[in-house]
């Protein structure tokens, strides 16, 4: 039977099979059952990369082999500094690994001090840089704060270093809207090398949680006024809000700040510019904020939303010749993290039973909600009609049209898969997905979603998995065909995402209010609206 996960019981650390559809009933422990599982992943894959990687940037689990990311040859820290705050969640909780959680957390700080150095002449991608690495310095700085272990200051100090660097790029264009890379040496900005020059839209709009918190840390307002900068000519240039109703096609020129192309989607270098227009929101406390992201949901449920045939799934596709052109049924994975997005909008963190008796709760906000649950339903699907129960990288929606033979079709039929989309990352976004929609509803249903996507995980994409002192896990080329065709990479939002929302999954009463995500799993606190205003961290421009 698929949805059956290896499940550690505390006391002899054994593993053993149970059936979820009704485990969430009958034992009360289940939640804490699961939480060892999702730590016995992690730590089998940390382990792994500890023993043969540790360092480096990129990491092959089948054969261990492992490189960096720069061309010069130096770390960039893309796995440590990714997954430290995971470790020190884990470390917070665990019942089972405590002391090894915080020798690890110790381990990776020593490193982090000590080796770890920005000072690379070599070109990185602005908006990977920040989201990982100044993302999860800010948030291992959070972390080692709340929960008391290891040295805070290690991280911030790393991260105002990384964050001096980086903040060169925006001088490069004279609207303010950087070039794609920057040579972290030399802080020279270097255009994107395809797409004539353009710079991906959801990149530079997917810069500003991380320096508006360091500026909050720092004083230093420099950080908050450049990277909120770029959305003036954006939307002013473009008369985003009328001819686009808020929605953005994927390529944007950095000199003009103009629009490049047509193609307006919620998957790759769309996604998280409506992500963080609602968590600056969150984060800051900025109304301008939930009023564009407002324009903008109207704009997709107007243009984008759709149903599957024949089990009327809701689904958001393309636009790939604009808002006029033709529509497309085509998903990728990466758009699963709009049914987490659009919950925290609807109730801002809080259980929806609560969010409904306060003010601000309104038609828009009861719509928002029940798209958000039939959003996650719906990429749930693409998990529970594969053989391997994972979700592939892009599906087809089936509009009633006859697909191509080469495709293949679910089994309920509501979507294809073509050839060259049938691997499987470890993505993160439709657990994210699960965990908002079970700790603002509690609805037991997620979590038991939550621990059939697990249960694949382990079935299907662990290596040497009857060995634990070799086990590890890995993504896969096909997760379509099985048995599964593993793939020689572990990305880092494995560690960083996907193994932390499925823990904070089984987490009971996390406070959503209280912390908001960056696009990379890395969690901020909420901004005192009090200091906000004493550092004079406020929005600075308007349409």
């Amino acid at each position: 039977m698929r949805g059956l996960v290896a499940t550690i019981i505390a006391i002899v650390a054994t593993v053993y099979y149970v059936p979820w559809n009704a485990y969430f009933e009958q034992k009360p422990e289940a939640a804490r059952e699961m939480r060892d599982q999702i730590e016995m992943m992690f730590l089998a894959s940390w382990r792994d990369y500890s023993k043969y990687g540790w360092g480096y940037d990129i990491y092959g689990p089948i054969d261990h082999s492992f490189r960096n990311m720069p061309r010069g040859g130096r770390p960039l820290g893309w796995i440590i500094v990714d997954s430290v705050d995971t470790l020190m969640l884990m470390y917070n909780s665990s019942a089972l690994y405590k002391s090894e959680f915080e020798a690890e957390i110790l381990k990776s700080q020593h490193w982090i001090d000590n080796v770890l150095d920005f000072d690379i002449d070599a070109e990185v991608n602005v908006f990977e840089t920040t989201i990982r690495m100044l993302g999860g310095l800010l948030s291992a700085y959070h972390y080692s704060d709340q929960f008391e272990v290891g040295n805070k200051t290690i991280y911030l100090n790393k991260a105002i270093d990384l964050g001096d660097r980086l903040a060169l790029a925006f001088k490069s264009t004279p609207k303010g809207i950087p070039y794609s890379s920057i040579n972290l040496q030399s802080g020279r900005a270097i255009k994107n090398h395809v797409d004539g020059g353009a710079s991906s839209t959801a990149e530079f709009t997917t810069l500003q949680m991380e320096f508006k918190y360091l500026a909050y840390l720092t004083g230093n307002n420099t950080y908050w006024k450049m990277v909120e900068r770029v959305y003036e000519p954006l939307y002013k240039t473009n008369d985003l809000l009328n001819v686009y109703d808020g929605l953005v096609p994927i390529y944007t020129f950095p000199n003009t700040g103009r629009f490049g192309g047509f193609n307006i989607r919620f998957g790759s270098r769309g996604d998280s510019f409506y992500e963080y227009l609602l968590k600056q929101y969150l984060l800051t406390h900025e109304t301008l904020y939930y009023d564009l992201y407002r324009q903008s949901m109207d704009g997709m449920k107007k243009h984008l939303l759709a149903r599957s045939k024949p089990s009327f799934l809701s689904y958001i596709g393309e636009r790939e010749q604009g808002l006029n052109g033709k529509f497309s049924s085509k998903m990728d994975h990466l758009v699963c993290f709009m049914g987490g997005l659009l919950a925290s909008g609807a109730t801002e963190g809080l259980p929806v039973h609560e969010a409904r008796r306060k003010p601000f709760w309104d038609a828009d906000r009861e719509n928002d909600w029940n798209l958000a649950k039939e959003l996650t339903n719906t990429c749930y699907q693409m998990y529970n009609q594969t053989p391997s129960g994972l979700a592939p990288e892009i599906v087809v929606f089936n509009e009633g049209e006859t697909a191509p033979k080469s495709w293949w079709q679910s089994s309920l039929g509501d979507f294809f898969v073509k050839p060259l989309d049938k691997h499987n990352m470890q993505r993160p976004e439709t657990v994210e997905s699960i965990m908002f929609m079970y700790q603002l509803s509690h609805d037991k249903k997620y979590r038991k979603w939550g621990a059939e996507i697990a249960s694949s995980f382990y079935d299907n994409t662990c290596v040497d998995c009857n060995d634990t002192k070799l086990r590890r896990f890995a993504s896969l080329s096909d997760c379509i065909t099985l048995p599964t065709k593993k793939a020689n990479n572990m990305e880092s939002f494995w560690l960083a995402e996907t193994l932390k929302y499925l823990y904070i999954l089984f987490l009971d009463d996390f406070d959503l209010t209280k912390v908001v995500f960056n696009t990379e799993a890395h969690p901020f606190p909420v901004l005192d609206k009090e200091v906000l205003k004493s550092q004079h961290l406020i929005t600075g421009w308007s349409l």
